[in-house]
């Protein structure tokens, strides 16, 4: 493999081609812009791994002499440790996934995670949303091993790794480059002082179940949830708990309709206490209160009650009550109930036009 032809230079390029050379190969073979190419990330590290020694002084004369490029230091995690053209290495052969896996991305076998989150669900109604509520939750979960203490592993008697033979690093050869990177095996310490646990099978949590008190606060409202930190899923090896989200449902009410912290509701209205006025029961969540109900007052006019609609979630306060009149127009079937109307129509005629300005002030009150 000639890193000149990776990059697509001579012999002769100067430092400045060598990065520009680099820079166009890599916005080309960037994996970004190569979806769904299993080979992108394999060229694309092909590339970087020419640019950096071509683009250092010291190892592309080496490289040019024909001798092995040895790291400038040594690297915690995986490193390239140069080129090798001999044939009495010995090291085991890798793909560039592997390599590049171990050398960008890390990881051990022990690594802890945070657990799932445990999604539960419930309906609440009305009455319970606007006062609170309280659920007891029957949780099946994973909870944290108790033979291991959620570790995944028990001490066991130190003996040496048999992947690594005690040396904490294993060496990868992919043609003439060789690579070094920590051993998965005991984690690079070359030593394997414990094993798995038998329990948990080397997780750190097991099943298990709990019953949980979940107290909703007044205010809930459908699509909303509850979350409890830590009362999920036990984290793997050791890692940090999900939590419990209860989402909520809420039924609803044959009478109040919500609109976020507001109610509405619908009073019905005889003709006469909307044309002489009184006073009028309302239904609201707190139980009935008595409003006064002007003379004149249209069909379709809305009353304000304030702070008797629902709690504001996670705030002070309350919501408001609009109780919309609904005028009843009663149905007069005898000749004495036809008179007394033939006669108000005679004593307060009323043309088209009156009943439209009217019922536009209303809605303009509205």
């Amino acid at each position: 493999m000639d890193l000149y032809e990776l990059l697509g230079i001579t012999h002769e390029a100067s430092e400045a081609e060598v990065r520009r050379a680099y820079q166009k190969r890599a916005r080309a073979l960037h994996p970004h812009l190569n979806p769904g190419d299993p080979d992108a990330v394999e060229r694309f590290e092909t590339v970087t791994l020419a640019f950096k020694v071509l683009s250092d002084p010291e190892r592309r004369a080496a490289y040019d002499r024909g001798e092995r490029l040895e790291a400038k230091r040594p690297a915690a995690e995986g490193s390239f440790e140069g080129f090798d053209f001999s044939a009495e290495v010995r090291v085991e052969r890798v793909g560039f996934r592997e390599i590049f896996d171990a050398v960008l991305q890390p990881s051990s076998a022990t690594e802890a995670t945070r657990g799932e989150d445990v999604l539960e669900r419930t309906r609440l109604t009305f009455e319970e949303a606007f006062r609170g509520a309280e659920r007891r939750l029957a949780v099946e979960r994973h909870e944290t091993c108790p033979t291991c203490r959620g570790s995944g592993d028990v001490a066991a008697a130190p003996v040496s790794c048999s992947r690594c033979h005690g040396t904490g690093q294993v060496r990868g050869r992919r043609g003439h480059m060789i690579f070094s990177r920590p051993c998965g095996a005991c984690d690079g310490a070359g030593v394997v002082r414990r094993r798995g646990c038998a329990r948990c099978e080397g997780e750190g949590r097991v099943p298990g179940s709990e019953r949980l008190d979940v107290r909703i606060p007044a205010g809930t409202r459908s699509g909303s949830a509850v979350r409890l930190p830590g009362c999920g899923h036990a984290g793997r090896r050791g890692g940090p708990p999900g939590d419990l989200v209860l989402q909520i449902e809420v039924e609803e009410h044959p009478l109040f309709r919500r609109e976020g912290d507001d109610l509405r509701s619908v009073v019905p209205v005889s003709i006469v206490e909307a044309a002489l006025g009184g006073h009028v029961e309302v239904e609201t969540p707190d139980g009935v209160v008595t409003i006064e109900v002007p003379a004149g007052t249209q069909h379709g006019h809305r009353f304000r009650l304030r702070k008797r609609g629902l709690p504001r979630l996670g705030q002070a306060g309350r919501g408001d009550l609009y109780a919309e009149v609904r005028v009843s127009v009663p149905t007069v079937t005898d000749d004495q109930g036809r008179a007394l109307l033939k006669a108000f129509s005679e004593a307060y005629p009323q043309d088209r036009a009156e009943l439209l300005a009217a019922l536009e002030e209303a809605e303009a009150g509205t």
